[in-house]
């Protein structure tokens, strides 16, 4: 297999995917945050599938820090190169993150490869929110479920409040205090407090949301993306550590009372109860009504953002902003790139395919699919700011993708869109075409969304068994045998339909998502 040879600033395990296209696979691979790796994963399957040449893109969700440290490659050299030791050298075509990469290390990547002007952009492309969740049996996950302030919860995370039934929270919550207080007698232990290990942009966000609307409870020395790290104080003694998302999920469903936090998304899919939170405005919601009710995108409206896609953004935050229907932990994902992007994909053809991957994260023909896994896009002065970044050539700004002059110095990838047939142009080599699809594919695209479709009905038929079973025990009580037959009836052919649903949800989450099957009834 003949290999393009690459520059000298490059890794050895980079090599092997900047390749010329000859009958050989494009590869294109990045790493980060895990909040938005459906989404990713979601646009890397269509250009894998509707591409003509033969293309491989990968994505690993390590966490934004992971995803930073692997981006900005500090040290990554070979130490008999005779290489500056403190060069920087990706290990990635792109980073991704929920948070911007810190002013300090923003700062040390420009010194060291760019005489201190600018060598990175930071592009938007995904408005998510991260959520505390709970396991308190017979507490509904509505509007009408577990209500608590940023006060409360910085309490119980800081082991100052230890029992569901402190008369804090049943002053909040007086219609539930039945559950909480018989939660508390069953939990000797107290609250279940479960929180992230290692570096984690949903912790980052947490700590600074419950440091920016209750100072008093929260300091400065508790916020950041890895309490214990870095000078910051370390966690109560009291609290849980859960690795990943998925390891979160599963300190929530594992101990009855417990609470903790992660992506709304994920938390959604899952079946986790929300908690109602109490916004800037002093307002009750949860994230999906505040996303339903463009409240995750409102939080970006309100926040200072730079004018330029390759300014320091470490500063950015989408926390605790104002609005009656914002959420009040909103988080932006991020793609990081290097400005001298030749120097370490040397090959054109792979440059291409790279940029004409990050400009569908502003394609609804792409991005579309991810609002269906609980992203927002961001607002449109972002996005412009976004699509500016990634085509100026000219000034400093923009990004060296410096194309051959046989494509006339322009990207020789380009798409053909499936309500738009491009004759003759869209069965091009280098076209990502909506026409080309596979059968996969097609029955992935007509299913995916359906999720919460499904959650909402099993809500529904819960909800009408729990009544059945009201009519069944006022019916034995009565001693009306006939009236016990036929509810016994309905209430049979009602839990038969909503196993089957949960069924179906088990096969939407094993083979869409590609999760362990572990769909749960909603209480």
């Amino acid at each position: 297999m003949k290999v393009h040879p690459l520059s000298t600033f490059l890794l050895a395990g980079l090599s092997s995917v900047a390749q010329q296209v000859n009958g050989e696979v494009v590869t294109i691979h990045g790493s980060g945050t895990t909040n938005p790796s459906k989404c990713i994963w979601h646009i890397m399957s269509l250009f894998m599938e509707r591409s003509l040449v033969a293309t491989r893109l990968t994505y690993r969700a390590v966490g934004s820090s992971t995803g930073q440290m692997e981006f900005l490659g500090v040290n990554n050299t070979d130490e008999n190169s005779g290489e500056d030791p403190f060069q920087h050298v990706p290990h990635t075509h792109f980073g991704a993150g929920d948070i911007p990469v810190p002013s300090a290390a923003y700062k040390a990547l420009n010194d060291a490869t760019n005489e201190g002007e600018s060598n990175m952009l930071h592009l938007p492309f995904a408005l998510s929110s991260i959520s505390f969740f709970h396991s308190i049996p017979g507490i509904p996950d509505n509007d009408k479920g577990l209500k608590l302030n940023s006060c409360l919860l910085a309490r119980i995370f800081d082991g100052k409040i230890t029992r569901w039934d402190d008369p804090e929270i049943l002053a909040l919550n007086v219609s539930r205090g039945g559950h909480l207080k018989e939660v508390a007698s069953r939990t000797n232990s107290g609250i279940y407090v479960a929180r992230r290990v290692h570096g984690s942009s949903s912790t980052a966000s947490v700590t600074k949301y419950l440091h920016e609307a209750c100072k008093n409870e929260w300091p400065k020395s508790k916020v950041g993306s890895e309490l214990g790290a870095k000078g910051l104080d370390e966690w109560h003694v009291r609290t849980k550590p859960c690795e990943g998302s998925g390891g979160m999920t599963e300190c929530l469903k594992n101990n009855p009372g417990a609470i903790g936090y992660l992506d709304s998304g994920h938390g959604w899919s899952e079946g986790l109860a929300e908690v109602n939170l109490q916004n800037k405005d002093e307002y009750f919601l949860t994230s999906r009504y505040a996303r339903d009710n463009g409240g995750i995108t409102s939080a970006a409206s309100f926040a200072m953002t730079p004018l330029r896609t390759d300014s320091d953004w470490g500063n950015v935050h989408y926390i605790n902003k104002d609005g009656m229907n914002t959420w009040p932990i909103v988080v932006m994902s991020y793609v990081y790139l290097r400005k001298d992007i030749n120097l370490f994909v040397d090959d054109h053809v792979t440059r291409g395919l790279l940029k004409l991957f990050l400009e569908s994260l502003y394609d609804d023909d792409y991005f579309g699919k991810c609002t269906d896994l609980g992203f927002s896009k961001p607002p449109k002065n972002i996005i412009d700011m976004a699509k500016d970044g990634l085509n100026n050539y000219d000034d400093n700004q923009g990004l060296q993708w410096t194309f051959p002059v046989d494509f006339g110095q322009e990207n020789m990838w380009s798409f053909e869109s499936k309500d738009k047939t491009r004759k003759i142009e869209g069965a091009g080599k280098y076209v990502v075409s909506g026409k080309r699809q596979s059968l996969n594919g097609l029955t992935i695209e007509q299913i995916a969304g359906k999720e919460t479709e499904l959650e909402s009905y099993i809500r529904s038929l819960a909800t009408e068994m729990a009544l059945e079973m009201k009519v069944l025990n006022t019916l034995e009580h009565e001693g009306n045998n006939a009236g016990k037959v036929q509810a016994a009836l309905v209430l049979g052919a009602l839990s038969f339909t909503l196993w089957m649903c949960v069924f179906v949800g088990w096969l939407l989450q094993r083979f869409l998502y590609g999760k362990k099957g572990h769909y749960q009834v909603p209480s």
